[in-house]
């Protein structure tokens, strides 16, 4: 399959390694308090399979979490890493699937409901096999839970919480004459001249995605949000997408391409890689984005703006107090159909506690939990959690929980968006489109 790469752990699994392994897993004080005891009763497969984001976040569960639930349990935990698109589209197709291929999947708050009629409910996991009071479900962000719970289950245990805060230089602002960074739309197109100008085109006020994709739609949404814009009413599905609120916050968005330029050139080819890349190579000085790249933005060796970046909400449209993102993130859920599916919680629930989520940091990730987010030695370390935990004050569900149309719209509208950043439609003709397509949509599976 295209965009994929599986992975494997060890060889094959003897009699001895997991007889070893079942030892081990008996001795160890940190596993067994996660793992209930009677999934510990229950044969062991020789392996599991989890199918999930390629994205460099991915490591600490491929890397640590795999290789210690292996040595605990005998278990080999393999995976299969695919793109956005294909892993959905695998999901769809596989989760079904009576022959139990996935165990384990990685999903987001955008196809939630697409895929939660075959997910597992984790309430009744923990029923069953145990492990509740050790792993503390209640640290977990509430917004987190509540975007994973349709029809009265949970159907994932969260682990990577996604909302946007302003990434700022404040060396280069400062430079350009502000000594705080921008709390409204305005001050940011000020800034925004003030730094474009100041470098010559050296350097650009703000980055954004600018190539047609999921990244791009998602650079939208903080703007949309902090003007009080949306995609439509959640109870009368009438669409707003095309109402003077949600079209001015794209206008201004596509305004800061093509009509005051003070986004760097190439941001027309970036999707999530490029942005980061712009920010390590000092091609601009601010950007709207998820808040966990704030790690690789500031890297220690990767980035030459190392040491220079700090952290704040996003403007709000006229006044700071407007200041909205949205709160999402992913899961990991258990397929109903696996046919090993006490080991796939065990391990779900090995790979989603404190210990493993606070190394997850390092790669980018930013756990819903706590305990990990409120750790002074973490707020010591990086920085832009404590931005992330003020921004999730004011975060909305994006999309609501149990949209049924959300994946569909999302898709539909991004050639649209991209019409505007490139200046080739206003964001009214655009978000005139995007609207009468989406009426199609909406007749079309019965909302209307």
């Amino acid at each position: 399959m295209a965009n994929s790469k599986s992975t494997k752990r060890g060889g094959a699994t003897t009699r001895r390694s997991v007889l070893k392994g079942a030892a081990a897993a008996g001795s160890s004080l940190a596993l067994a308090s996660i793992i209930g005891k009677p999934a510990l009763a229950q044969t062991k497969p020789e392996s599991i399979m989890v199918a999930g984001l390629q994205v460099p976040w991915r490591r600490v569960f491929e890397e640590e979490v795999a290789p210690d639930f292996e040595k605990q349990t005998g278990i080999r935990v393999d995976f299969e890493w695919l793109s956005l698109e294909a892993l959905t589209t695998r999901l769809i197709t596989q989760l079904p699937s009576k022959e139990g291929a996935i165990d384990v999947c990685w999903y987001y708050t955008g196809n939630a409901k697409t895929l939660s009629k075959d997910l597992a409910d984790i309430n009744g996991l923990f029923d069953e096999y145990g492990g509740r009071e050790e792993y503390n479900l209640d640290d977990v962000f509430d917004i987190s839970k509540h975007v994973f719970t349709l029809d009265d289950r949970l159907i994932g245990m969260p682990f990577r919480y996604a909302t946007d805060v302003l990434h700022y230089r404040p060396d280069v602002l400062e430079e350009a004459g502000f000594g705080e960074p921008p709390r409204t739309f305005q001050e940011m197109l000020d800034t925004a001249l003030a730094v474009t100008e100041k470098s010559g085109g050296a350097r650009y006020g703000i980055g954004a995605y600018g190539m047609e994709s999921t990244a791009m739609v998602r650079g939208w949404v903080p703007f949309l949000l902090s003007n009080e814009g949306h995609y439509y009413d959640y109870d009368t599905w009438e669409i707003l997408v095309n109402k003077p609120n949600s079209v001015d916050s794209l206008q201004f968005l596509g305004d800061l391409f093509t009509k005051y330029k003070v986004v760097p050139p190439e941001a027309t080819t970036w999707e999530w890689e490029g942005l980061t890349s712009g920010a390590q190579t000092d091609r601009f000085a601010m950007t709207s984005a998820i808040g966990a790249y704030g790690q690789q933005f500031n890297h220690p060796t990767k980035s030459k703006t190392h040491g220079r970046w700090a952290w704040t909400t996003v403007p709000g449209s006229k006044t700071p107090e407007q200041s909205r993102s949205s709160g999402g993130g992913w899961a990991m859920g258990i397929a109903e159909t696996s046919h090993k599916k006490q080991w796939a919680f065990e391990f779900t629930k090995m790979a989603t506690s404190t210990k493993y989520l606070k190394n997850t940091l390092k790669d980018s990730n930013c756990p819903p939990r706590n305990s990990v987010l409120k750790d002074p030695d973490i707020i010591a370390e990086y920085g832009w959690t404590d931005a992330v935990a003020e921004q999730a004050r004011t975060s909305m569900p994006f999309p609501n929980v149990g949209d049924p149309v959300f994946l569909t719209c999302n898709n539909q509208i991004k050639p649209h968006v991209s019409r505007v950043l490139l200046g080739k439609a206003t964001a009214q003709e655009a978000m005139d489109d995007a609207a009468a397509e989406w009426e199609r949509t909406f007749k079309r599976v019965g909302l209307k």
